[in-house]
């Protein structure tokens, strides 16, 4: 198994022996144009020197500034407050500002270092490192497609000077995923892209396993890559690639590859393509997937694989979305089951956010069923519990989950006594929503209790009239008046 690519003659390198790294001018306190002004004239005096005659501090100092390009002068590197850290976030630390230019930057002096090495100048050394900085910047550079093939040409180059002996520039695990993450940003989540990353990564694999290259070690990082981005391209095999991924993963672990555990959050990315598949069965593999994990928790008390918060929300919409026949009813009950579950574990993080409560709470208003609206409005008051007496932020009440259940109140079919029922929930959600601390109704909230009136309320009856009136007069003075209330208002006072 090999991937294919011509590559410049310049790839062609022997060296010796690694070189410190120092990156001291990035963080020397000296304003940006300082920095990127002191690069290039570096840059360009090491260059612009003949093949042969480069210093030996000259050929110290261009992987140093290869590195120094790699991290992008162009950005700022001040300090930033630690905050935890997204490992499915492959936009974070993308350079687009002169990213291009700073990985032909590097590859320039790297280009050097070769040409120094084959005029017989022995303290030119290009190390792995040297390419590595070269394929990170190409990585974060955001030029798409070209920076992945450029990538992944000098990625082949790299493997095949090291399998005709050249042990100096082994490709390594940074090397490999410098490329998968080069193609998975390449073209917003293009399949045909994702492939290609899913391609390196089982390159990187045959590679390990046949022993042609010990340090292609692919870990965490690599797989999760690809898992993410899988999981948000919503292409129709995405949920079988990503359980290929999580299989692969499983094996390689088995084989003694402790780098390729399969973790919770590896889990949670496959659970993430199955939410976006349009399948007819892509709930119900949701649902076993996350019994699969409660299994291996409950008889080996695994904690790597133990389901959280994001585990069960995922299920859960994905039921809530899912259209099928008692779905909604699904959904409900797994929320109720993590409600349960947090209580009992003490655990104010296991609870579900309120994302998830708004998910279920608008299935219940598109469910339709004679109940659907007193369900969707028992599921707002468990919100409301645990945000007011149990104190769980997370599960704070918005105007979208306050709005749900009026909709579901609007959309009942049925007695004109079960529609008057309906009605007095809608306008105690409505109340409770403009009273309390939790938000404030917006032009949907005032269009959706207007339709509840015309809905609800029999047209001519003084109850009808009184509460439009009243409804509109507020939502004139919250400054919520517009093209949507207009509408319904026009439909409850006809």
């Amino acid at each position: 198994m090999k991937l294919k690519y011509i590559f410049p003659s310049w790839l062609a390198v022997s060296v010796l022996t690694p070189l410190p790294v120092v990156d001291g001018y990035i963080t020397s306190g000296l304003p940006r144009h300082v920095h990127q002004a002191w690069l290039k004239k570096m840059t360009s005096d090491i260059c612009d020197v003949s093949p042969g005659d480069l210093t030996p501090e000259m050929c110290v100092k261009a992987p140093e500034l290869m590195s120094a390009w790699a991290q992008n002068p162009y950005v700022s590197h001040a300090p930033l407050k630690k905050k935890r850290i997204n490992h499915h976030n492959n936009n974070k630390n993308v350079y687009p500002h002169h990213g291009r230019e700073c990985a032909m930057a590097a590859e320039q002096l790297l280009k050097r270092l070769v040409d120094e090495r084959r005029a017989g100048n022995e303290n030119a050394i290009a190390t792995t490192d040297a390419y590595n900085a070269c394929l990170d910047i190409w990585a974060r550079s955001g030029e798409g497609v070209f920076a992945a093939q450029r990538a992944e040409q000098i990625l082949i180059g790299m493997q095949d000077l090291y399998s005709g002996g050249d042990t100096n520039v082994q490709p390594n695990t940074q090397t490999f995923h410098a490329v998968i993450l080069a193609w998975a940003k390449a073209g917003n989540r293009d399949e045909s892209f994702m492939h290609r990353a899913n391609q390196v990564l089982e390159w990187m694999v045959h590679l390990n396993r046949t022993g042609d290259n010990h340090l292609a070690l692919p870990d965490e990082e690599c797989f999760n890559t690809v898992l993410h981005g899988w999981a948000s391209s919503s292409h129709p095999d995405a949920p079988h690639k990503t359980e290929d991924l999580l299989m692969l993963m499983n094996q390689l672990y088995s084989d003694g590859l402790t780098s390729s555990r399969p973790t919770t959050v590896q889990f949670n990315q496959v659970l993430s393509a199955w939410s976006r598949s349009t399948s007819d069965t892509a709930a119900q593999r949701s649902q076993d997937i996350l019994n699969h994990m409660e299994r291996i928790q409950n008889t080996e008390s695994d904690k790597d694989l133990e389901p959280d918060s994001m585990t069960y929300s995922i299920v859960c919409a994905t039921w809530a979305k899912s259209g099928l026949p008692d779905a909604v009813y699904k959904a409900d009950a797994l929320l109720k089951k993590i409600e349960q579950q947090a209580a009992y574990m003490d655990d104010p993080q296991l609870y579900p956010d309120n994302i998830t409560y708004n998910i279920v709470i608008d299935a219940w208003a598109k469910d339709g069923s004679k109940t659907a609206f007193k369900n969707a409005r028992a599921l707002l008051d468990r919100q409301i519990d645990l945000y007011d007496n149990k104190g769980i932020k997370k599960c704070r009440p918005d105007v979208y989950g306050f709005t749900s259940v009026i909709a579901s109140c609007a959309s009942i079919k049925s007695s004109w006594k079960d529609k008057s029922t309906a009605f007095d929930v809608a306008l105690a959600t409505f109340n409770d929503l403009d009273q309390l601390s939790y938000d404030s109704p917006n032009h949907v909230t005032y269009g959706t209790i207007l339709k509840a009136c015309s809905k609800l309320l029999q047209a001519g009856s003084k109850q009808r009239r009184q509460n439009v009136r009243k409804i509109f007069r507020k939502c004139c003075e919250d400054g919520c008046a517009g093209y949507m209330v207009f509408s319904r208002l026009k439909q409850a006072a006809s």
